[in-house]
């Protein structure tokens, strides 16, 4: 049970961070869309791997706490607000924007701030 709540967790946290990644770089820059699709799964790929890590205990550095934490938390901020307001106000035109410019970012910010607290918390556990 607990091996396919790792599974599934972290597919979920994979086609996220490829919604997420994919479509701020197809709307930011214009890389070709190789670029952008490889750069997508390979954020997406290492997401992934954490959330694996992360639901099975195992200790996390600093930079991948702070990272992953940012691009999960980011991911998830991000797509609620772009497709939230997709799916309960159809008749608005510019509700897709809250996910790029407010809601991605604060989750961003976030994430990074709950890695750091996370693998802090872990630094202290193993001191004690």
């Amino acid at each position: 049970m607990f091996q396919i709540l790792k599974s599934i967790v972290s597919l979920l946290m994979f086609l996220i961070v490829l919604f997420f990644i994919h479509t701020m770089l197809t709307i930011t820059t214009s890389f070709p869309t190789w670029l952008s699709s490889a750069i997508s799964v390979l954020c997406a790929l290492f997401v992934a791997w954490f959330a694996w890590h992360l639901v099975s205990g195992k200790r996390a550095g600093t930079f991948v706490a702070v990272s992953g934490g940012a691009l999960i938390l980011g991911g998830l901020f991000f797509a609620v607000g772009f497709l939230g307001p997709m799916i309960f106000a159809k008749d608005t035109s510019q509700g897709a924007m809250i996910g790029i410019f407010i809601a991605a970012p604060l989750g961003v910010i976030l994430g990074a701030i709950g890695g750091y607290v996370y693998v802090s918390g872990q630094n202290a556990n193993k001191e004690n």
